[in-house]
């Protein structure tokens, strides 16, 4: 076997390591993560890599096709290719074909296979905590299963997309941003009179300057900036809402009794991102919630097929009410 070099060697076993004790599955030892890069979310899991059945005689000749045997485990060469093709899923850089990688590759499995066997041998497979991971990940992979079969062929169209996106244009606009600039002063008549100074051409910051009872009169009325909905009060924003950059607001009563006028210095944003550019997470997104409808749907299903017993007052006491 020609060993590799000393830096590939030195990463690949520290991450098919990693994968190993983790459970990952980049050796066909655990779930297969899904890949959602360049395709639609798909419900079903690549098969994890073959388990070669037990050899009658672990003692005998090694078979032709094994690569190597270690007590009753053996390791065929369509095995070792299986998993190759895994990993290569889950490390697109990883070069499937060059010898170095794959005897790293197999080094890493015979080291695995070796610490599995003294596992095996003494009393450590015994325990109550690996009997409850393993009944854990069997239980999880049973219930990946069931959820593939349930919704592999639920998947949402271009047109439900399309729907989603006409229906509710308002979460794909940006809010706009307005800064305003405000005068507030004590009655009706004065307001009406300042007003018709602003009309007349009069600059607004130094007329806030002058005769604004505001706290931030001396900064000509400037307020900090904000988005549609975020305006001061509700009075405010209905007073801007159809105004453009430059524009002043009538006057109107604010909710402590004094009045305003308001005037929009600049206004930015409010664009409506095309459908092209949501339109694959709106299909993933979408498609996400109908398999969820599925599994729960069915769930109701299967409580009331098989009726589950609750003890109603021990949940109280160790779930809480």
């Amino acid at each position: 076997m020609r060993k590799p070099g000393a830096t590939t060697y030195g990463i690949l076993c520290l991450t098919l390591g990693i994968a190993f004790l983790t459970g990952c599955d980049l050796l066909g030892l655990g779930p297969k993560k899904q890949d959602n890069s360049q395709k639609q979310p798909e419900a079903t899991a690549v098969p994890a890599a073959p388990v070669s059945p037990v050899p009658a005689d672990a003692t005998g000749p090694l078979p032709a096709d094994a690569l190597v045997r270690i007590g009753d485990w053996t390791l065929t060469a369509s095995d070792f290719n299986n998993r190759l093709t895994l990993l290569k899923q889950q490390l697109p850089d990883f070069k499937e074909n060059d010898p170095s990688s794959k005897n790293a590759v197999l080094e890493e499995l015979i080291r695995q296979q070796l610490l599995v066997k003294e596992a095996q041998d003494s009393d450590i497979g015994n325990t109550k905590e690996i009997k409850d991971a393993v009944e854990d990940f069997r239980k999880t992979m049973l219930v990946q299963e069931m959820a593939s079969r349930l919704t592999k062929d639920v998947i949402a169209t271009e047109d439900d997309a399309l729907k989603y996106y006409e229906d509710n244009k308002d979460k794909f606009t940006e809010p706009i941003t307005w800064k305003v600039s405000q005068i507030v002063v004590g009655d009706e008549a004065t307001a009406k009179s300042v007003l018709v100074q602003v009309l007349q051409g009069g600059d607004f910051a130094q007329i806030a300057q002058a005769q604004s009872k505001a706290a931030n009169a001396a900064e000509g009325g400037k307020l900090k900036p904000f988005i549609t909905g975020k305006a001061p009060f509700e009075a405010m924003q209905t007073a801007i809402s159809n105004l453009d950059e430059g524009g002043v607001s009538a006057v109107f009563k604010g909710p402590e009794g004094s009045y305003y006028i308001v005037k929009v210095n600049s206004k930015t944003g409010g664009m409506t991102k095309a459908f092209a550019d949501v339109k694959k997470d709106l299909i993933y997104g979408l498609t996400m919630q109908k398999q969820q409808a599925v599994i729960l749907n069915h769930l109701r299903e299967l409580a009331e097929k098989n009726k589950p017993e609750y003890n109603k007052e021990l949940i109280d006491q160790v779930v809480g009410k």
